[in-house]
């Protein structure tokens, strides 16, 4: 048997409020392989927060606590509870290489000051070890590889000189240039229009084929993502409520409240 990509079981994470903690994270636990995970739930719910813990960006001060919560065999829980600037330690040799993640705003995720490419190169140069000429040409075969018409154009343009789904697209091609093992796509779409989602989605879905990679993808949108994924989390109040594989009819009823609210384009019978 394949062993899993991620291990996690009873992770809870707690977080400092104006009046005391919160605990954003109560015992979850999944395991993955190379596959496509969806992590669906409403504001607020957790999903975020295990992406975040998984690359060591959560609060230094933040308090966690997991059985286990392995990547690729290596527990980065170490059996006791620690803090957020401990994970983060703990998670480093893995991030921005092994795993890597995209947020819904790729203004976020981009320096405004500092042209596209070099921030791809920096990360091919620290994370691989690649000359300066090494990390251009696969900085720009990954601009290409996610369908970007004039890879030099974005190479050397300011992240405020690209439109939203450019911008977005960079910024993959920023978190797959290092040919991590796992992604974790972070509402990569919510930013976008309706056009420019879809194409992003599907570029996204066209290199974790490609590359045989695990993605985490998480959102809002629980009829999409179902289409996107091959297994679904539902969360709520930091828990998983409902594992969901494609296909499979919900049973839990918050589940199927959310299934039941996403908006139909169908004209309504007899109209």
């Amino acid at each position: 048997m394949t062993a899993p990509l991620l291990e996690i079981a009873d992770l809870s994470v707690e977080l400092p409020g104006e009046t005391g903690w919160i605990r954003v994270l109560d015992r979850v636990g999944f395991r993955m392989g190379r596959e496509r995970l969806g992590l669906v739930g409403e504001s607020g719910a957790g999903k975020s927060t295990i992406g975040r813990c998984l690359l060591g960006l959560l609060p230094p001060a933040a308090r966690i606590e997991a059985r286990r919560l392995a990547f690729d065999g290596r527990d980065l829980a170490a059996g006791a509870p620690f803090r957020g600037r401990e994970l983060a330690a703990r998670a480093a040799p893995f991030r921005g290489a092994a795993m890597s993640m995209i947020l819904q705003d790729p203004r976020q995720a981009l320096n405004p000051v500092v042209r596209v490419g070099a921030q791809i190169a920096e990360t091919l140069r620290h994370r691989r070890r690649l000359s300066r000429r090494a990390a251009r040409e696969r900085g720009l075969a990954a601009l290409e590889a996610v369908r970007v018409a004039d890879p030099e154009r974005v190479w050397r343009a300011f992240p405020h000189e690209l439109s939203g789904g450019l911008a977005q697209r960079a910024a993959l091609a920023a978190a797959l240039a290092p040919d991590p093992a796992l992604l974790v796509a972070d509402e990569p779409t919510s930013a976008l229009d309706v056009l420019a989602r879809g194409r992003v989605l599907s570029v996204i879905d066209e290199q974790v084929r490609a590359r045989g990679m695990g993605v985490i993808l998480v959102g809002h949108d629980l009829p999409l993502v179902m289409r996107f994924c091959d297994r679904v989390l539902v969360m709520r109040g930091g828990r998983v409520v409902e594992a969901l594989a494609r296909g499979e009819e919900a049973r839990h009823p918050y589940v199927r409240s959310l299934l039941a609210a996403a908006p139909r384009l169908a004209p309504p019978a007899g109209a």
